[in-house]
């Protein structure tokens, strides 16, 4: 088990940063639809585009070794944010996606502190 778990933390590394840079796709070339799912939730405009920051920077630090911890709680942060977001303005169905990447992310989590 310890020669396959560098294996499986780099590739839902991989995944992740793969995953949040499409999420941040849609936030960063300001799609319609995207700037009215923000809209209509309350958030400022403009809000759309900090999140994409966020999501693409963190994706990228999540590949670093140094920075990795600091972006895995940092995009599992984002994700508390968009579950609750979620949780309040939107169809339960809407939830999965943010679940779906906070699993993954406390998969990481863990991995990392057990590295030792």
């Amino acid at each position: 088990m310890k020669n396959i778990r560098p294996h499986i933390l780099w590739t839902s590394k991989i995944i992740l940063s793969i995953l949040f840079l499409l999420a941040s796709l849609g936030k960063l070339t300001q799609n319609q639809a995207v700037i009215e799912m923000f809209s209509d939730w309350g958030y400022f405009d403009g809000f759309y585009l900090i999140i994409g920051v966020l999501e693409l920077s963190f994706a990228i630090l999540l590949l670093i070794p140094k920075t990795s911890i600091f972006a895995t709680i940092a995009l599992f942060v984002i994700m508390v944010g968009a579950l609750i977001t979620h949780l309040i303005h939107d169809p339960l169905g809407q939830i999965f996606r943010p679940l779906i990447f906070m699993a993954l992310l406390s998969v990481v989590m863990f991995l990392q502190w057990r590295k030792g």
